[in-house]
């Protein structure tokens, strides 16, 4: 069926709730407690009651680093990191794996971005784009594997796309769900991945669908979720960037963020969670964002 809605762009002062200078600190900081001595991060901060030497997360250090770079800060024992990264890495298969892990398009897409992030040369891990071009096959792998296309700096689109019109989202004709029930996810979901790649979107009313999806709380959420979720935040949001349009309510936005974040300088995946890398990493960078919106209208 499609869904018809109203766009209504209501643009209060991206100012509200802006994380301040002094927060970026102590979030670079509570980030940085999480680098491993030889290389890496891992994903949540250590017991040292526990005993155990802390262990590096290809996932965590390439939320790291990146979360790093919009916090303003900067990565140390990039030689350390990058190290680590290629450890992670299968010259035979073109594969990433986490350590002891099994490899996968998702594992891998995140590698690439990771030896990206801290300059490992594109040629010791030239065939991971192999490997994801010949193993990328459903939406979620296409589309993870999109952005490491994007940080790879591919020209050529490797995946076939126009097929992704016919699947189930009904793309352009609302979505299988309503916009505030999974709609602007799928829909953020599948904008992203085309505009990542430097596709022309057709005719649509993407616009209205993110606007409609924003829920009072501020974010955006699954289908058959009754509470907004910072990833589906993150990637509704990412649409809205590179459409380079600002969310319907920003301040209420913003206010979502801010209910993510801990006394120890970190943000949970959700409010009155523990700190972790991954609600550390949808936030600022989302924050970010809004920032640069920000920025564009002065």
């Amino acid at each position: 069926m499609r869904l018809s809605f109203a766009l209504v762009l209501l643009v209060p002062s991206l100012a509200a709730a802006q994380i301040t200078a002094e927060q970026k600190k102590e979030t670079a900081r509570w980030v940085l407690a999480l680098e491993v001595p030889g290389g890496g991060f891992s994903a949540a901060p250590q017991d040292p009651s526990a005993g155990a030497a802390p262990r590096p997360s290809l996932r965590a250090t390439s939320s790291a680093v990146r979360a790093l770079k919009y916090l303003g800060a900067d990565v140390p024992n990039t030689d350390k990191h990058a190290a680590f990264v290629l450890t992670c890495y299968d010259p035979k298969t073109g594969a990433f794996a986490e350590p002891g892990g099994k490899p996968d398009v998702t594992i891998t897409s995140i590698g690439v971005m990771a030896a990206v992030e801290v300059g490992v040369p594109k040629e010791k891990f030239a065939k991971a784009m192999d490997y994801l071009k010949g193993h990328a096959k459903t939406f979620e792998e296409v589309r993870i594997a999109a952005a490491a296309v994007e940080a790879w700096g591919v020209k050529d689109c490797p995946f076939k796309l126009d097929d992704w019109f016919a699947v189930g989202m009904k793309y352009g004709e609302g979505t299988a769900s309503s916009p505030q029930d999974g709609g602007a996810r799928d829909t953020g979901s599948l904008v992203a991945l085309f505009l990542r790649l430097g596709r022309d979107l057709p005719p649509n009313n993407v616009k209205s669908i993110f606007a409609d999806g924003q829920r009072a709380d501020g974010g955006w959420g699954k289908q058959g979720a009754k509470a907004s979720d910072i990833e589906t935040t993150y990637r509704v949001m990412r649409a809205l960037m590179l459409l380079k349009e600002p969310p319907k309510d920003v301040k209420k936005l913003r206010e979502f963020i801010a209910a993510h974040r801990n006394k120890d300088g970190g943000y949970a995946t959700a409010p009155g969670d523990k700190s972790s890398i991954g609600g550390v990493y949808y936030s600022v960078v989302v924050s970010k964002w809004l920032d640069g919106m920000e920025g564009a209208k002065k």
